[in-house]
């Protein structure tokens, strides 16, 4: 079955956008998926995901979803971007993040704490060093930071699922990636929906977006409810955004 493909210029055509986490956020229900992706086909909203993967597995597995190529592509938690159907690459993005990014001591900094280890090399980037966490034997998230930016390291360290600690540039995020998308495409932040389900879409979710978290979010999410312009849906999945589409129409 060929996968059909979204207008290539939306980024430009368009005045809308959703932007959306891939794993346990659009992905999970195929039925609720169909019915988004067919929406989105029929509107003129630009469609992109941020999404922890790399750029390869995200296009893989949204190949095995059936999912229609994106107009954006925001992957490795927000330090890299790319465009349409060419995935080009954005040069301006990976060439602003890099300011201050001192990977190799980042690693000797991590090495010498406990519960921490290093994934595998399929897990890093040149702008993501990524790790498995032990909760019962590491440092919170407040103490890793604070003792990075003893040893200097101006970085941002991003912790999902209990169980995974990506160490960014100062510059990096999902949240920073999106707010760059939005300026230099010309999108008006009330006219974004982001959609995610933990803690490595916070900063997204809190961007000034519009923000849906979806049903089956993660515990770490719930510091976020009630705040202004965060919709906690109980539909799960695509259903959840779904939801939040319908709740934003109706608003």
């Amino acid at each position: 079955m060929k996968i059909p493909k979204l207008s290539k210029n939306k980024l430009l055509e368009s005045d809308r956008l959703l932007i959306s986490d891939i794993d346990n956020t659009l992905l999970g229900d195929r039925v609720a998926l169909k019915e988004l992706m067919d929406y989105l086909q029929s509107s003129e909203i630009a469609f992109g995901i941020a999404t922890g993967r790399s750029i390869a597995s995200a296009q893989q597995v949204l190949e095995e979803w059936k999912v229609s190529p994106p107009d954006l592509w925001i992957t490795s938690v927000g330090s890299e971007i790319h465009y349409g159907d060419a995935v080009q690459a954005d040069l301006d993005w990976r060439e602003y993040i890099n300011d201050r990014w001192q990977p190799e001591l980042v690693r000797e900094a991590i090495a010498k704490l406990s519960g921490i280890k290093l994934q595998s090399a399929e897990g890093q980037r040149t702008h993501k060093i990524s790790y498995l966490v032990d909760p019962t034997k590491s440092p919170s998230i407040g103490e890793i930071q604070a003792y990075l930016k003893q040893h200097q390291l101006q970085v941002q360290a991003i912790y999902s699922h209990q169980d995974f600690l990506d160490i960014l540039p100062l510059r990096a995020s999902k949240g920073d990636a999106v707010s760059y998308c939005l300026n230099k495409w010309n999108f008006a932040m009330e006219n974004i929906l982001v959609a995610g389900d933990s803690g490595n879409d916070e900063q997204m979710l809190t961007s000034g977006a519009n923000a849906v978290v979806v049903g089956n979010y993660s515990s770490e999410l719930e510091k976020l409810r009630g705040q202004d312009r965060v919709y906690f849906a109980e539909g799960d999945y695509a259903q959840g955004i779904l939801e939040a589409i319908a709740h934003d129409q109706g608003r």
